[in-house]
């Protein structure tokens, strides 16, 4: 098992990684990350959640055609340089997610006449991303499998009643792949004091420290 990082150093560096080593991932591994999946919340408790982790070539083989059937990505002229480094890795994934040693498809059961809960699987998934930052190992949340969701469920034999809702690759990242930290808007730009506009920051107005 690899060496256990701090929980923050995991939130700040886990990014989305989408070049992988062709090397197995030990069993124990992706056990754990089933585990942490399973700890999340979920809306009312129910559990409704599911996951199959993929692992036969030609399963994933099959993955990989329905995954590039219909439009590619297009990566526009006009994109910041951060934006299109996603884009390319996204198109790079699209290209080769059969190499990827294991996939998890991460589903939901929803209750008859209802709409499956996002709030009830994502956590689940973040677990999952979480966790597998703190082994050593590289993922990335993509949902791409949701165009071809009939013709998945019926190759993995899925119930009526159940949705797939996130698709994870799961493997060791490729050389050259690297973690965060992360790039994102400053808080206050997208954090308020109060109400809608008021920045928030460390001894701005209203602020009080309970430390």
């Amino acid at each position: 098992m690899p060496e256990k990082i701090d929980l923050f150093e995991a939130i700040d560096t886990q990014r989305g990684i989408r070049y992988f080593k062709p090397d197995p991932v030990p069993d124990e591994l992706i056990n754990r990350l089933l585990e942490a999946a399973v700890k999340a919340p979920s809306g009312g408790a129910k559990q409704g959640w599911s996951f199959i982790v993929i692992r036969d070539p030609e399963t994933r083989r099959k993955i990989g055609d329905l995954y590039r059937a219909g439009s590619r990505f297009e990566i526009g002229t006009d994109l910041t340089a951060q934006v299109r480094r996603a884009y390319g890795g996204a198109q790079h994934l699209e290209d080769h997610i059969e190499e990827v040693p294991v996939l998890i498809l991460a589903c939901i059961q929803a209750d008859p006449g209802t709409t499956p809960s996002a709030a009830s699987i994502f956590p689940a998934v973040q677990n999952i991303l979480l966790a597998a930052r703190g082994l050593g190992l590289g993922s990335v949340l993509t949902t791409r499998q949701t165009r071809f969701e009939k013709e998945i469920k019926q190759l993995l034999s899925i119930p009526d009643d159940v949705t797939t809702m996130a698709l994870l690759p799961i493997g060791f990242p490729a050389d050259g792949t690297r973690y965060g930290p992360t790039r994102r808007k400053p808080l206050e730009e997208v954090a308020f004091v109060e109400r809608w506009g008021e920045s928030w920051q460390l001894g701005s107005p209203g602020y009080t420290s309970n430390i």
